[in-house]
């Protein structure tokens, strides 16, 4: 096995040539994702409730627009196939590189480490996000379109605060999951159980603890952010467990996230700028 070292200083460039690398460093990242077994399985995925959506509106009774709103956009899509997109891409940050023998050329940039690791998950923050958002833009299209004008009501109101929120929330899963990539082997395994466990229960539970969660700010930015149809309000607050008086505002919500997303991203490139990586030889 070899080791790489961390002891030796990088060889510095222009601050040119270092933003260059990194300009370098961040669309070859968002390339990589584009490619892949990935982006097939996540398309397939997102295509499900599509399908599924379509289909409700066709049978001779058709299943109200409002409900495949609340069930598929605001249950479905936040709490299942977001986290899972940002798990699959963040988790793989510096893991995928190490598989794949290409670290050391990545170190060999004229990039300080701690900066690679951040400029990678820039790349893959914009690659979930973007999916996330097209996903919701597809899913608002299967349920809505049958009637033109709700339609065009939802895309022009309702659409672009969706992807804010949802795109607040990916930026927090990325950071969260890249960090779990760092610091096990394990990070698929473990980054589905904190989905299921972490986020699924614990944060359905009126208990302090769920405001430790992601999806506890997401649910809270939907009900009191978006502004919902009064049914679908009152739907989601029952499935929820949330109550408006006990919620937190908007900015508390956002300033929780972010300062965990600014928290996290430093720790990560901390670590990552410590950490030695030990890599597979020809001769292993």
């Amino acid at each position: 096995m070899s080791t790489i070292a961390t002891e030796h200083p990088i060889l510095r460039r222009s601050r040119g040539s270092e933003l260059s690398a990194m300009w370098a460093l961040f669309t070859l990242t968002f390339r990589q994702h584009l490619h892949g077994r990935r982006l097939l399985v996540l398309g397939l995925l997102y295509l499900l409730p599509c399908g599924l959506a379509v289909m409700l509106r066709l049978i001779p009774r058709p299943a109200p627009m409002d409900h495949l709103e609340l069930a598929l956009l605001l249950i479905l899509l936040p709490h299942g196939l977001a986290p899972l997109t940002a798990l699959l891409y963040a988790a793989g940050i510096i893991r995928d590189e190490v598989e794949e023998q290409t670290l050391t050329y990545l170190l060999l940039r004229s990039i300080p480490r701690w900066a690679i690791y951040i400029v990678k998950l820039a790349a893959t923050v914009c690659v979930s996000t973007v999916l996330v958002a097209i996903a919701a833009t597809a899913l608002y299209i299967a349920i809505y379109y049958q009637s033109p004008s709700a339609l065009t009501e939802v895309l022009q109101n309702r659409l672009p605060r969706v992807i804010a929120v949802f795109s607040l929330a990916q930026m927090a899963y990325c950071v969260l999951f890249g960090f779990m990539g760092l610091i096990t082997r394990r990070s698929l395994i473990s980054g589905i159980a904190y989905i299921v466990l972490i986020e699924g229960f614990l944060a359905s539970i009126d208990f302090v603890a769920r405001q430790l969660t992601v999806v506890y700010y997401v649910r809270t930015l939907i009900l009191r952010w978006i502004d919902l149809p009064e049914n679908i309000l009152r739907s989601a607050e029952r499935e929820w467990g949330l109550k408006p008086e006990t919620m937190p505002t908007v900015e508390t919500c956002l300033t929780r996230l972010l300062i965990f997303c600014l928290v996290g991203t430093v720790l990560a490139a901390w670590w990552f700028s410590r950490r030695e990586f030990r890599l597979k030889t020809p001769g292993d």
